[in-house]
C-alpha cells in the first residue's frame, strides 16, 4: 500500500467516524412547556365545555418512549390500516393520545409539543364530550383552529 492510499484511507476513516459520532449524539426529546392538565383546561375553555369528572382523561404517550407496535395496535382499528410511522393521533377506542416528541421537528416548524397535545385533546373533547363521530373530516379543521390558538397564546419559542 502506498502513502497516498494510506492517507486517503485515513481521511475517509476520520470523516466516517465523525459522521457516525454526530448521528449517535442524540438530541433530547421535546418536553411539554405546560402541564397536560393546563393544556386540557385551555382546550375545554376554547371549546366551551364543562369538565365532567366521570370521563377519564386520555393517557399520553410520546414517541421516544413508546414502541411503534403499541401505536400501530392502538390506531389501526380507527384508521383501518397499520401506519408505518409514529404520528400525532388520538386513539378513541383506547382513550390514548400519541405525540411525536422530536425536538428538531418543533423547532423547525416554530411549534411546541403542547400545541400538538391541544390538537389531540380537541379530538378527545369532540368524541367524549360532544359525542361527535371522529370520521367527520370537518372536525380536523376545528382541531387545527384550537391548536393554532393554543400555539399563538401559550407556546414560547
Amino acid at each position: 500500500m502506498n502513502l497516498k492510499t494510506v492517507l486517503i484511507s485515513s481521511v475517509f476513516l476520520m470523516l466516517t467516524q465523525t459522521v457516525f459520532a454526530q448521528k449517535k449524539k442524540e438530541v433530547a426529546p421535546a418536553q411539554l412547556q405546560n402541564s397536560f392538565e393546563f393544556i386540557f383546561k385551555q382546550v375545554m375553555i376554547k371549546k366551551n365545555q364543562v369538565f365532567n369528572p366521570r370521563l377519564d382523561l386520555p393517557q399520553l404517550f410520546v414517541e421516544s418512549l413508546t414502541p411503534l407496535k403499541q401505536f400501530q395496535d392502538a390506531i389501526e382499528p380507527q384508521w383501518g390500516f397499520r401506519p408505518d410511522v409514529f404520528t400525532n393521533a388520538f386513539a378513541d377506542l383506547r382513550n390514548e393520545i400519541y405525540i411525536i416528541d422530536e425536538a428538531d421537528y418543533y423547532r423547525r416548524n416554530q411549534r411546541c409539543m403542547d400545541d400538538s397535545v391541544a390538537h389531540e385533546l380537541t379530538h378527545y373533547v369532540q368524541s367524549k364530550y360532544q359525542k361527535f363521530d371522529l370520521n367527520d373530516e370537518s372536525l380536523e379543521w376545528d382541531a387545527i383552529e384550537v391548536q393554532t390558538w393554543f400555539r399563538e397564546n401559550f407556546c414560547k419559542f
